[in-house]
């Protein structure tokens, strides 16, 4: 309780909390330490938001405490000033930490994201090289020992059946090529990851499976970072794919509801209870993948049988403490 509070009173919400503490602060007829409590969201403004935010906030504490002062403070001017500038140093003091404290995090984001990118570029080079090395040696062994038999072979079904082994070989390395391609190809060559906006389309393959899916969308939509956007698609992408494997082709419903602080995305289908429910329920690799993707963002899921029948995966996403709010 005491973690959720200090993370919606400086990471998620410390502009609306600053308003009321110093709204009240400004109204009440006797001494209060809410401007010394207002502090701590004005941290949360410096540290979370932008520097222009923090100096707006700072003014503002300061022209509550002087607002204050002159009406239920002390009567002489030099009182008052003094108050209003011992306060306000104090407020800048705590502002300036804030947004040191915000550059530094910004900082270790970005040399996270940097070390994320690099060890994928030397993943993707050892798996291109694994491609090319194993994969591509064996298929082109497939290839030339194809053609061969073809040569040798009298049988002229043997022949065709051995030409199109050999042409489908081709075609893999040429596929295997162009992966090659895309593995060693620099980060700014790469398309942006697509998102939610793209969510009917890879939607529409489990309907052409036979899959009746709908969409439903609850609360205000708003714009998500990218990476946050390509994993929530990715998590429904993958449940669907498990609703078309397990489900035996009953209808699936997906819900996208944007809360104020996070994206709950919820894939539930309508199996029956006779279905298969232990693949998709302990299928390993999917559902693992999307844990993953969710703890990725600070959230969770939650897969398993409905009451009664049915199966469900419901994603917590938070929002990022400095997204733009809505």
């Amino acid at each position: 309780m005491l973690r959720r509070t200090k993370d919606l009173v400086v990471g998620r919400r410390p502009v609306e909390v600053l308003a009321v503490l110093l709204t009240v602060g400004a109204v009440a007829p006797i001494e209060t330490p809410l401007p010394l409590l207002a502090l701590v969201p004005l941290y949360g403004i410096a540290a979370h938001r932008s520097w222009r935010a923090a100096a707006i906030a700072v003014v503002a504490l300061a022209a509550t405490v002087l607002a204050h002062a002159l009406l239920y403070g002390p009567a002489d001017a030099d009182s008052v000033l003094a108050v209003t500038l011992a306060m306000t140093t104090i407020a800048a003091i705590v502002a300036a930490a804030g947004v040191v404290a915000g550059e530094r995090r910004r900082a270790r984001e970005r040399e996270r994201e940097l070390l994320a990118e690099q060890a994928a570029a030397g993943e993707r080079l050892r798996i291109a090289r694994e491609l090319h090395d194993a994969v591509g040696h064996d298929v082109t062994l497939m290839i030339v020992q194809a053609q061969a038999l073809g040569a040798t072979a009298g049988d002229e079904a043997v022949r065709a059946a051995t030409d199109a082994i050999a042409a489908l070989g081709r075609r893999t390395m040429g596929e295997m090529h162009r992966t090659l391609r895309l593995l060693r190809a620099d980060g700014a060559e790469h398309h942006p990851q697509p998102g939610l906006a793209a969510l009917d389309e890879v939607l529409d393959g489990a309907r052409r499976a036979g899959v009746p899916v709908t969409v439903a969308v609850e609360g205000t939509p708003r714009p998500l970072p990218p990476a946050l956007d390509a994993s929530a698609l990715r998590i429904v992408q993958e449940a669907v794919t498990n609703v078309v494997r397990h489900a035996g082709g009953a209808p699936a419903n997906v819900t996208l509801h944007y809360g104020p602080e996070e994206l709950e995305l919820v894939i539930a289908d309508e199996g029956s209870a006779a279905g298969d429910p232990g693949a998709a329920a302990h299928g390993g690799h999917g559902l693992a993948g999307m844990r993953e993707r969710a703890a990725l963002f600070g959230g969770s899921l939650h897969a398993g049988r409905r009451d009664g029948y049915g199966f469900e995966v419901r994603a917590l996403l938070p929002y990022p403490a400095d997204a733009e709010m809505p």
